[in-house]
């Protein structure tokens, strides 16, 4: 996984910098790309801090606030799709995305239906025992 560069890196950029070198000689120098090399100026000089910002962690489901009511109605109605577990939270005022209801869902181990059409009419001729003509 990604990661900011060390404290220690952007200070001696920085340094590099305050020396008198261009900012793609710097960027040479440590190996490091040139619109790095200019973030970091440009924060320095901005915040006075060479320090990054806060980097990864937990982000809350948008619906957790309504853990209880996304239960109930998968409780209520199994077989349902995301769309109308969607559609049915939209009309309680709950506005969501099917991705970010699919995360949810999976994420507090509730299970949906798949998808709205499971079995697909065959197309004809395609079948197995179409082609296994005696």
């Amino acid at each position: 996984m990604a990661k900011p560069y060390s404290q220690d890196l952007r200070e001696r950029v920085i340094k590099a910098i305050d020396d008198g070198h261009t900012r793609n000689e710097v960027a040479t120098l440590f190996d490091i790309g040139i619109a790095t090399v200019g973030r970091y100026v440009k924060r320095q000089r901005r915040t006075g801090s060479l320090k990054p910002d806060k980097f990864g962690g937990h982000q809350r489901y948008k619906l957790a606030d309504h853990a209880q009511k996304v239960r109930e109605l998968v409780d209520a109605e199994s077989d349902q799709t995301l769309l109308e577990l969607r559609d049915q939270l939209a009309v309680d005022g709950i506005e969501v995305s099917k991705s970010a209801l699919d995360r949810f869902l999976r994420a507090s181990g509730l299970s949906y239906k798949k998808n709205s059409v499971r079995h697909r009419a065959k197309t004809p001729g395609h079948s197995r025992s179409a082609r296994c003509v005696a």
